[in-house]
């Protein structure tokens, strides 16, 4: 909307709803909030909407004041986090503590942000190693939880010896499910599908990225899947060699065509041998002179 069209009726209606907020004003009205400080300036009843007050009569608010408390409840405290609860700005989350006692009250009443590393240990050993849920008796997030554990050495080496104990107790797959075969099981399948992931994978009722798994994980597994492909393939050479017997004129061509290709049986042309670097040069220079002599003669000597 153009800011000629905005009356000072739609610019008070506009603070209205956005609680005093000019960005949030702003937003409503569809222009910047330049155009909005602009007219606040100039108009004196604008001014009056922003400036703290308990309340005014129509006043459309967009949250009531418990909203925004328990907002800075959860959030521990902060504005920005809490803004992000409410969807709002954090100018607005401000203009509400400004204005309304319970929130500033309840803002008061919350625990100290800055957290003690006995009680980050106690969160971590109650979670089992989990900061997801660890954060949330913490009343941060987890992102502050993070901060929180690299900046205590405490709670660093707390959080490290229960992911190790987390590890030990439970071996995962990287999709987060437990284990449902042994490695055993698994190289025993392999062995019988004579290395094919995909079969094996018939044989286990599991999918053929479950087995690639496996095989990254285990080494044993590993082993016994190269060794399942190599017995496939003296498998192969052995049936190439039986049709070679049997005069397997297809056979006999590919045979000849891999394996007998330093004897010269091959279907690619064999390239020209390439001459040295001295003897390119020799050949290009002699050539040279040769196209000289033919412009401007042979030189005499005197």
């Amino acid at each position: 909307m153009s800011p000629k069209h905005l009356t000072l009726e739609r610019h008070a209606d506009a603070l209205r709803q956005a609680g005093g907020d000019r960005r949030a004003a702003a937003k409503i009205l569809g222009c910047s909030p330049t155009t909005v400080d602009r007219a606040i300036r100039r108009l004196a009843e604008l001014t009056a909407l922003c400036a703290p007050y308990p309340g005014l009569p129509g006043d459309r608010r967009r949250y009531r004041p418990e909203q925004v408390a328990e907002a800075l409840c959860q959030a521990g405290g902060s504005r920005t986090q809490a803004a992000n609860l409410l969807r709002c700005w954090k100018e607005t989350v401000t203009a509400y503590i400004k204005r309304y006692p319970e929130v500033r009250a309840a803002l008061d009443a919350r625990p100290p942000r800055l957290k003690r590393p006995d009680q980050i240990v106690d969160a971590l050993r109650q979670a089992g190693g989990d900061k997801r849920r660890a954060a949330q008796p913490l009343g941060v997030s987890l992102a502050t939880l993070y901060q929180y554990v690299h900046r205590y050495p405490a709670a660093r080496e707390e959080c490290a010896a229960l992911d190790q104990v987390r590890r030990d107790r439970r071996q995962c797959t990287p999709r987060g499910n437990p284990e449902r075969f042994s490695p055993d099981k698994v190289a025993e399948a392999l062995r019988r599908a004579g290395g094919i992931k995909s079969h094996a994978a018939v044989l286990l009722d599991c999918t053929r990225t479950t087995v690639g798994n496996y095989i990254k994980r285990y080494p044993e597994v590993r082993e016994v899947w190269i060794e399942a492909r190599e017995t496939m393939v003296d498998t192969a050479q052995s049936k190439l060699y039986e049709a070679v017997e049997r005069g397997e004129w297809e056979a006999v061509h590919f045979t000849l065509s891999t394996l007998g290709k330093d004897r010269g049986f091959t279907t690619r042309p064999t390239p020209p041998p390439q001459e040295s670097a001295a003897a390119e040069y020799e050949r290009r220079r002699a050539e040279f002179l040769a196209d000289i002599e033919k412009v401007y003669g042979k030189d005499e000597e005197d």
